[in-house]
Formats: structure tokens, sequence, C-alpha cells
């Protein structure tokens, strides 16, 4: 069991130094979580585990054709030929205008495919899927306590201007982070509660429990990041699970409801203390829509300047200087990333790198949510992180949880997981190997064999 937790605790841990946002600890989580797998895929067990999911040739293909555009921005041979800058420079041509910052950013693609490729391991058999799951709430709560208390204590690592940023650069990441854990739990109660359909009131009390506690926790720590738009999406994601979960099983009716009221009641609760934090935030919902539309106006018009292989993955930095004017330096000068992961892709990848990025995305979750609908086997955790994925999703179009690398690394740890848990069978279904009956004594028939007693 422990073992199982050491990858969601390596990315948990990573989330306290800024997320590993900057170049050195993103590679050394990318290489410790890489040699993770490299251990893992030792066992022979592990590689069958991997070689029975599907459709794992679309997956590989999408992921391999990002890498080799990336790649390809490297040299000068390209459609729209090497960037000027480096001829003005007197230098090797490329089409990038960041070669450093590309081969980073690729590094970190394949430790990316890594973590991955972990999940699947992962979730391969039923019962370690779910006890992965598990230990994610779990370390998630342990994650949630060590945040409040340095919030709380003034002693949190970055300032976020009275709000809990959970280790990260900026509060809307933990708000994403906290989001996606609120989701996770709601699936786990649900699952929680069916199971316990046999006991009685005070035993169905015992088994909730535990699950109730790290929802207030979870949510609590969300409500405290004042994040909107995390909070808009994780209300969005959670009324869609737990629609789908009324609609899939009539019996979980009343559990939803009282998730409901849960999360009704700790809303109400923060009111009635006085913490209008993050209704203050709502209500001052478009200071920051101006700058915002500004920076991607202008990272608008550099995607159309360079449509095909845009300026290469890394390069967000140095575009944001160049196309600096005075009407907009403003909005600018304070933008050090974009606030919309799928204008930044097509921004430094282009329509050749983005397109296969967001069809790898599309596959990993169409074959996910497919797999969810037919088979009822773990439909409750997989519609979980399925529901997980849409807050990410739809918070990554309004701010920067996918520029955070920790951030990265644990979704692709739920995207790999929920992969392989909707197609997972249960150990005791796996095909047994190397497996020989026992050869009969010589000149001793079958019919003479000893028969077991009924002790």
């Amino acid at each position: 069991m422990a073992t199982l937790g050491l990858v969601p605790a390596t990315v948990f841990l990573a989330h306290f130094f800024y997320g590993a946002a900057l170049d050195l600890p993103a590679l050394v989580l990318f290489a410790a979580l890489s040699t993770m797998l490299s251990i893992a895929l030792i066992s022979g067990r592990a590689r069958a585990d991997l070689a029975r999911l599907t459709p794992t040739g679309a997956v590989f293909l999408s992921f391999a054709v990002v890498v080799l555009v990336a790649a390809w921005t490297l040299t000068p041979a390209t459609p729209g030929g090497p960037h000027p800058i480096w001829v003005w420079a007197g230098m090797s041509p490329a089409s990038t205008i960041n070669k450093s910052a590309t081969v980073i950013e690729i590094l970190k693609l394949l430790g990316l495919g890594s973590v991955f490729t972990l999940g699947c391991v992962l979730g391969a058999t039923s019962e370690r899927g779910r006890a992965v799951f598990g230990l994610i709430l779990g370390l998630g709560g342990i994650y949630a306590i060590f945040s409040l208390g340095l919030f709380l204590g003034g002693g949190q690592i970055a300032s976020g201007g009275g709000r809990l940023a959970g280790g990260f650069y900026t509060p809307n990441v933990a708000g994403t982070q906290f989001g996606v854990l609120v989701v996770l739990c709601s699936a786990w109660m649900v699952r929680q509660w069916a199971q316990a359909s046999g006991q009685t009131p005070m035993g169905r009390v015992a088994v909730l429990a535990p699950v109730a506690a790290l929802l207030i926790l979870f949510s609590a720590c969300l409500l405290l990041t004042a994040s909107r738009a995390a909070i808009t999406a994780t209300v969005v994601a959670a009324v869609m699970f737990l629609g789908w979960s009324a609609l899939d099983n009539r019996r979980s009716r009343w559990p939803l409801l009282a998730l409901g009221g849960l999360a009704i009641l700790i809303a109400v609760l923060f009111l009635v203390q006085g913490n209008t934090l993050f209704v203050d935030r709502f209500g001052s919902l478009a200071l920051g829509d101006g700058t915002r539309s500004a920076v991607a106006a202008a990272h608008w018009r550099a995607f159309l300047d360079s449509p095909l292989l845009g300026y290469g993955l890394g390069s967000y930095p140095q575009v944001n200087n160049q196309i600096m004017t005075a009407s907009n330096a403003a909005a600018l000068s304070v933008s050090v990333v974009q606030h919309n992961a799928y204008l930044q892709w097509l921004e430094e990848a282009g329509l050749l790198g983005a397109a296969p990025m967001f069809a790898l995305i599309a596959i990993i979750l169409g074959a996910t949510a497919w797999r969810a609908v037919r088979r009822p086997r773990n439909r409750t955790l997989v519609a979980g992180l399925l529901a997980a994925s849409v807050v990410v999703l739809l918070h990554a179009a309004v701010d920067v949880p996918l520029n955070t690398p920790s951030f990265e690394a644990f979704w692709s740890l739920l995207l790999g997981l929920g992969f392989a848990l909707s197609q997972a069978q249960p150990r005791s279904l796996r095909p047994i190997q190397a497996f020989s009956p026992r050869p009969l004594l010589p000149g001793r028939p079958a019919a003479h064999r000893r028969r077991p007693s009924s002790a």
C-alpha cells in the first residue's frame, strides 16, 4: 500500500515547491516519476497489464506526433523556414525562437507521458485502482491540512493576498487542485453509500463519516482559495457527476441530496461567519477581465501570424515581449503566462502541434467515457475521474493550472488511472499464466486419484 501511494505522494509534495514551476524542480520531479515507472516496468505482470489496455496505439501515435512536431521546430527544415532571429544573432537556425525552452518542454512532455503510464499501471486491476483512488483522497487530506495550517499560521510559501495558495505561486491553481479533490471525494462518497446499502443507519453514518469529513475539508480549502473560475468549474463538474449518478442509480438519490445540502451548508457557514473573501472576488469579476482580454487578443493575433508551427514550445515569454506595443504594454508587461492553455498551445505549437495534443486528450477521455457507459464495473469512480477532468478543462480556459508542472503531473496520473480503471478486471478473473496440471503417477489411472475430503 505504501508503494502505491509513492507516486501521488511525490506529486503532492511537489505542490509545496511552487508547483515545480521552475525548470530545475520540474525536471527533477519528472525524472523521479520516470524512474518509478522504470522500476514498475521491471515486473512482467505490470507489462502484461499495460498490454491489455486499448486503444494504446492511437494514444501512443498522437503523443508521438506531438513530440516529433516539437522536435521538428528545433530544425530549420520547416514549411515557414527558420525564424529570422537566428540569422540576426548569427547562430544555427531553427523554427522555434527559444531552443533551450523547447528542449525542456519536450523533456517535460516525456515526463508527463511517464506519469500517464504510471496511472495506467496503478489502475490496471480493479482492486489496485480503487486502492490508489482512496490513497489519493487520503494523501489529499494530508495536503489540505498542511495547506490550511500554513495559511492560518501565516506561513504559506506563496503569498496569496489573504487567499489559500496550497504551495503554488497562485491560489487559482490551488483552487483547481481542491476542486478536483472535491469531485473525487463526492464520487467516493456515492460509492461508499451504495456499498453500505445493507447496513443500519448508524452503520452507514460510520462508513460515511471519514469521507464526509474530507469533503468538508476540501470544500473549505476550495472556498479559501477564492478562485472564482475554480469554484464555478467545480460546481459545474459536481452537478454533472451527481446528475449522472442519480440517473445511473436511483438508490443514490439520497446521498446526492445530502452532498448538495452539505455544499450549501458550508457556503452558508462561510457567509454567516463574515468571511466574504470569495464573495468579494465574485463581485469584482470584471476588474481583471480587461487585462486578460487584451493579453488574449494580442496573442491570438500572434498565433494568426504563424498558425502552422507556432513559435516553439516554451516561447511564450519571448513572444509576449516581441508583440508588446505602446497600446498593450500595460497588460502584457504583467503577463508571464497565458491564462488560456488552449490558446498558448496554439501559439507555441501551431496547428500541427496543438491538434494532436487536443486529439490525444480527446481519445483518452473518449475511450474512458465510452467504457464507463458500457461497463458497470468501477463506473462511479470512473465517472468521478471524468468529472475531475471537466474541472481541469474548464479552468484551463481562463487560468494557469496546466502551466504548473506538478498539477500537470497530477492530472496526467488521473487520466491514466481512469483510462485503465475503466477497462480493469478483478484480479480473480485475470488469466493465470504458467499453469499446468500435476502429471499423474506412472501406472496410476485417473479414476484412482485420491479425492479431497469434505473437510
